[in-house]
C-alpha cells in the first residue's frame, strides 16, 4: 500500500510539474508571438521554412561562414610603395582595377587644361631652341605622372620619356622640370627636326588619363650663296681686294633674330679693331638676307667664314686669299699641278730625239757612209 501511495504521488508531481511546464511554454510562446512575429517569419524563411528555428539557425551559420570565406579569399593585398617609379606606376593600375570609377573621376586627379583634354594641341617651334610642354594636375593624389612619344612609325610606335621625376630616355635633351605646384612639364633642349611627334602627358588612372600635343618643328635654312644663290663651299679672293660673302636665311621668323657672321671664332658683327667691315642685313617675315663685306684683305683673311642665327643654326665655307701671281694663273688655268707639266717636257724630249734619230738613219749621206 505504501508502495502504491508512493506511486501516485508522483504520478501527481509529474502531472503537476507538466501541466506548469506547459503553462510557462505557452506563455513565452505568445509573448515571442506577440513581440517578434516578423522577426520569426524572416528566419523561417532563411532556414527554408523549418517552424522549430534551430536547423535554420546551422544553416544560416554555415552559409554565412562559407560567404565570408569566399570573400576573404579574393580580397587583394594592399598594394606597397618602392622606390622604382615604373613599379609603382604598375601597382596604382593593378589596385585602381578593383575600385569604383564614378568617385576618382569625380574627385580623383584631373587636368587643368579642360579644353585640351580629348584633342590633340598643335605647338610650333623652331629648331635649336629650348621648349616645355606644359601638363598641369590638380588631386594627383598617390598616382604617376607620365611623358610618351608616339611616333610616325605606328600608332604603338612609344617611347617612354618620363615616369614621375625620373627620365627613362637616352636622350639627355629629355628632362623632368616640376614646376610647383602642379606642372609636370617636359623640357626639351635644342629641338631637332625628328623631335616632331605626338606627345602625350599620362596620369596612371584605370583607364590612364592623357592629354595629347602635337610638336611642330621648323628647321630653318641657313646657307652662304653665290651670285646664282647656289651654296657655296669655298671661294677665292686677290689680295688687297674685298671680300664679299651672301648668307641666305629662310623657314624662321627674324622679327628679334640677328645673323651673325664669324672668321674662326671672332664676331665680325661689332669688331672695331681691324676696320673696313661691314655687316648689312634685311630682316623679312620668314628670313633674312645677310652681306658681309671686308675691304682690303690680305693673307691673315683666309679661313673658315660663318653666317650662324644659333650655335646650332649656322653654314661655313673656306675662303682664300691669293697674291696676284698666284691669283692670274688660278683664273688662266696655268696653276696646274707641276709634276704633269715636268712628265710632258721630258715627254717632249725623248719624241723630239726620236725623230731627230730617224732623220739621221733615212739621211743619204748616213746611207753612203754604209755602203763603204
Amino acid at each position: 500500500n505504501n508502495n502504491s501511495m508512493q506511486h501516485l504521488g508522483t504520478q501527481r508531481v509529474a502531472l503537476k510539474t507538466t501541466a506548469k511546464t506547459k503553462t510557462f511554454l505557452a506563455t513565452e510562446h505568445s509573448h515571442q508571438h506577440s513581440a517578434g512575429k516578423s522577426q520569426a517569419t524572416t528566419t523561417a524563411a532563411t532556414a527554408g521554412g523549418d517552424a522549430s528555428g534551430t536547423p535554420a539557425t546551422a544553416s544560416g551559420r554555415q552559409r554565412g561562414s562559407a560567404k565570408k570565406s569566399v570573400e576573404s579569399k579574393y580580397i587583394l593585398p594592399k598594394p606597397q610603395k618602392t622606390d622604382a617609379p615604373m613599379l609603382n606606376y604598375i601597382f596604382d593600375t593593378f589596385s585602381s582595377a578593383n575600385k569604383h570609377h564614378h568617385h576618382d573621376q569625380r574627385y580623383g586627379p584631373h587636368f587643368e587644361d579642360v579644353q585640351r583634354v580629348g584633342q590633340p594641341t598643335n605647338m610650333t617651334v623652331q629648331a635649336g631652341s629650348s621648349i616645355h610642354l606644359n601638363c598641369r594636375i590638380s588631386l594627383l593624389q598617390d598616382k604617376t605622372v607620365s611623358w610618351v612619344r608616339r611616333n610616325a612609325q605606328g600608332e604603338n610606335a612609344l617611347d617612354l620619356l618620363t615616369v614621375g621625376l625620373h627620365t627613362y630616355t637616352g636622350d639627355k635633351r629629355y628632362k623632368m622640370e616640376f614646376q610647383y605646384p602642379n606642372n609636370w612639364r617636359l623640357k626639351i633642349t635644342n629641338v631637332k627636326k625628328d623631335d616632331e611627334a605626338m606627345y602625350e602627358c599620362q596620369i596612371s588612372t584605370h583607364p590612364p588619363r592623357v592629354i595629347q600635343i602635337y610638336l611642330l618643328v621648323n628647321a630653318p635654312k641657313v646657307m652662304i650663296v653665290d651670285e646664282f644663290g647656289d651654296p657655296l663651299q669655298e671661294k677665292y679672293y686677290e689680295i688687297d681686294s674685298t671680300l664679299q660673302l651672301s648668307c641666305v636665311v629662310r623657314n624662321v621668323a627674324m622679327a628679334t633674330s640677328v645673323v651673325y657672321w664669324k672668321h674662326g671664332d671672332d664676331t665680325l658683327n661689332y669688331d672695331v679693331t681691324r676696320g673696313g667691315i661691314s655687316v648689312k642685313t634685311e630682316l623679312m617675315d620668314d628670313g633674312a638676307n645677310s652681306t658681309l663685306s671686308i675691304a682690303k684683305i690680305n693673307k691673315s683673311d683666309s679661313g673658315n667664314y660663318t653666317c650662324a642665327i644659333s650655335d646650332f643654326q649656322n653654314f661655313s665655307i673656306v675662303v682664300h686669299i691669293l697674291n696676284g701671281e698666284s691669283f692670274a694663273e688660278l683664273h688662266h688655268g696655268a696653276a696646274a699641278p707641276t709634276v704633269p707639266n715636268a712628265f710632258h717636257q721630258q715627254l717632249a724630249i725623248q719624241l723630239l730625239s726620236l725623230l731627230l734619230l730617224l732623220l739621221l738613219l733615212h739621211s743619204p749621206h748616213h746611207a753612203l757612209h754604209i755602203n763603204r
